[in-house]
């Protein structure tokens, strides 16, 4: 594999106002060999699923077929210690269910959290336990981005910096072990696109 497709999913800025910031950072200019495309999780998906059909909703099979034609995944979110927001508990649970089919399953994924303050990061967090829950291969601990307001900034270019290199070290190092999953996982299947 010469490049590692990753996605990176983020929620609208009501959601998570530094999601998306932060995946700017990474996706351009990237890590070496390393494309990073983003996605926002739309936020109109169905709450709950009818069990009767068979049928996914339009915008559930078309998040769940950007998510198959990746390599592996970069979740943006926000950094809590209670429930997962909205659309991301709504996100999480389409993408793994119902199982027959889901993209999930083995694919490396990261999280990577952004922090308003400098308090401490939970231990485990909701996503990690949906997705641990659908089988993927959680490339972990998550990244946490602390001061979020201080250590991204937008630039009149549309570029977005981070400003704290200890921050950037660590994300870096979590998207090039996610892109090794992906070669890993890429070479015990075979060839691939």
């Amino acid at each position: 594999m010469d490049e590692v497709r990753m996605l990176g999913l983020f929620a609208g800025t009501n959601t998570d106002p530094f999601g998306e910031l932060l995946l700017r950072a990474l996706a351009g200019p990237g890590p070496s060999a390393v494309r990073i495309d983003l996605c926002q999780v739309p936020e109109d998906l169905p709450a709950h699923a009818d069990p009767g059909t068979s049928l996914l909703p339009p915008q559930v099979r078309k998040l769940r077929a950007l998510v198959a034609d990746t390599h592996a995944l970069l979740i943006a979110l926000p950094e809590a210690d209670g429930p997962l927001p909205w659309p991301w508990s709504t996100a999480l649970n389409w993408l793994g269910w119902p199982s027959t089919n889901s993209p999930l399953p083995a694919l490396p994924t990261a999280v990577l959290t952004t922090e308003a303050s400098t308090s401490l990061p939970c231990s485990f967090s909701s996503a990690e336990e949906l997705l641990t829950s659908a089988r993927c291969n959680l490339v972990g601990p998550r990244t946490v981005v602390p001061r979020a307001a201080r250590t991204l900034r937008p630039q009149p270019d549309g570029r977005v910096l981070v400003t704290d290199p200890g921050v950037m070290l660590r994300l870096l190092t979590h998207i090039h072990r996610t892109a090794a999953a992906a070669r890993s996982a890429a070479r015990n299947v075979g060839p691939q696109q």
